[in-house]
């Protein structure tokens, strides 16, 4: 069962490791704000961020960099949405907040996480779930309140 888990998502999280590839990134948002000495760039309001076929929508993101301005933690806050197209499928999610760790390369959706492949019931629910795509860890953590759940369908294989 956990492989499973793993393959899903897996498959999700690799069209979003893909987003480090060359590729026009745009974002869009009422109001930016950046520190460059303290290395913090934060977009408030009806954020969009999209590459490609993948969309992030949230009410805020915060990037922090270090000193050479390269990315090193992504924050995205409240409402946080996605939506992206792999060669094969699509999914999307959602949680209160997600953060990408780029030197650890880690995915955390936090607080009422969902991941969804669109047009099957294939789905991760939990309070916490983190992905890592370079160890292919990851964990799925429920509440007190609500466990984590996992939905998917096995593919029967008949023998003839």
């Amino acid at each position: 069962m956990s492989r499973y888990i793993l393959k899903f998502i897996l498959m999700l999280f690799l069209c979003v490791y893909a987003w480090g590839e060359e590729e026009l990134l745009q974002v869009s948002a009422k109001n930016f704000q950046s520190d460059m000495k303290k290395g913090i760039t934060e977009l408030n309001g009806e954020v969009v961020v999209t590459k490609g076929g993948d969309t992030l929508w949230a009410d805020k993101v915060i990037i922090e960099t270090d000193k050479k301005n390269r990315p090193q933690k992504y924050t995205a806050i409240g409402n946080v949405r996605f939506h992206t197209k792999m060669p094969d499928k699509e999914m999307k999610g959602k949680a209160k907040k997600a953060i990408y760790d780029v030197g650890k390369d880690e995915y955390q959706l936090i607080d009422n996480a969902m991941i969804e492949e669109i047009g099957k019931k294939n789905t991760i629910k939990g309070n916490v779930i983190v992905f890592n795509p370079k160890t292919q860890e990851a964990s799925i953590k429920g509440s007190n309140q609500k466990p984590g759940v996992i939905t998917f369908i096995i593919e029967d294989k008949k023998q003839e």
